[in-house]
């Protein structure tokens, strides 16, 4: 893909659901198979040591400790290829294309292998509906390397802006990056005190939903809201948050997923799509955490006196 006279393309590009769905399966098996090596690290508390960093050409895992150094694996999303490396030396890397899962997570522990990174993971995806274990989803998945490179562009301008609204807040937050669970990236606040995940919440939630919190996210959509959209949701969930007003004019609460929602398309049509986001995310979190009783002074100006 060339960027030669347009060294930064459109920030907020269009990115259908209908088109991407398919794209996105295989995007999110491959993605999954990556973030479950992070998982033989060290647990960091809900789950943010998981998480795969927005860098200026893709995602990465960041080092991984492994044998006394660190290895990292890094998915270009500008030249679509998967990269290793390792403290070692190693360089190395396949490209990206349609294929099964099956072959991708073939094509990953191989390369691993000439890396002299000896690993294995669960092969059962994670919080997606009718999981197929990642070596027996051996049907061809499409990878449409326009579209992926779209969906990245949408992760780094909203990371951009997270940035800022996240230098605002003085209590504890964690870095930003993908949860490829779910794949969403967000930003997450927290008050400090200790929250129940619910009587049947499973090992991930047990693990996610253990604290108060105020999330924010973006997410590229999925068969019950087939369209990306931004969300935003405290937990526990407060009386009476379904009736607040936030910004801006096109977000609303859906009684379904019960959050607000600021529909994609409807902040890269806006004549302010940062402006417009921000402002989502800061009166989604005001709204939250005035309902909750959180401490005011939990936010700053996100300036240095």
């Amino acid at each position: 893909m060339s960027v030669l006279g347009n060294i930064f393309p459109e920030p907020w590009p269009p990115l259908p659901y209908p088109d991407f769905a398919a794209t996105q399966y295989f995007l999110q098996m491959s993605l999954q198979a990556i973030g479950k090596l992070k998982l033989k690290d060290a647990f960091q508390p809900q789950w943010s040591g998981v998480l795969l960093w927005i860098d200026a050409q893709g995602l990465t895992t960041g080092p991984i400790p492994y044998a006394g150094g660190a290895y990292e694996v890094r998915v270009d999303l500008i030249s679509h290829k998967v990269d290793c490396v390792t403290s070692a030396g190693f360089a190395g890397g396949f490209r990206l294309a349609s294929m099964s899962v099956a072959e991708f997570v073939q094509f990953l522990f191989g390369l691993l292998h000439k890396a002299g990174v000896d690993v294995s993971i669960n092969l059962q995806p994670q919080e997606v509906s009718n999981p197929i274990p990642f070596d027996q989803d051996k049907a061809r998945r499409p990878y449409e390397p326009a579209l992926v490179n779209s969906w990245w562009r949408i992760l780094l301008s909203t990371q951009r802006v997270m940035q800022a609204f996240q230098g605002r807040f003085e209590g504890k937050t964690q870095p930003i990056g993908l949860m490829w669970g779910t794949m969403d990236v967000r930003s997450v606040r927290f008050n400090g005190k200790p929250a129940s995940p619910g009587v049947n919440a499973d090992y991930i939630r047990r693990n996610a939903m253990n604290a108060e919190l105020i999330e924010m996210g973006w997410w590229s959509g999925s068969p019950a809201y087939p369209k990306a959209a931004f969300y935003s949701f405290t937990h526990p969930q407060p009386v009476g948050i379904e009736s607040a007003q936030i910004g801006p004019l096109s977000s609303r609460w859906d009684p379904v997923m019960r959050e607000f929602i600021l529909d994609y398309d409807d902040l890269r049509k806006s004549n302010d799509p940062d402006g417009n986001l921000l402002s989502f995310f800061q009166s989604g979190y005001e709204a939250g955490a005035e309902l909750a009783g959180w401490d005011p002074n939990l936010v700053g100006t996100g300036r240095p006196d």
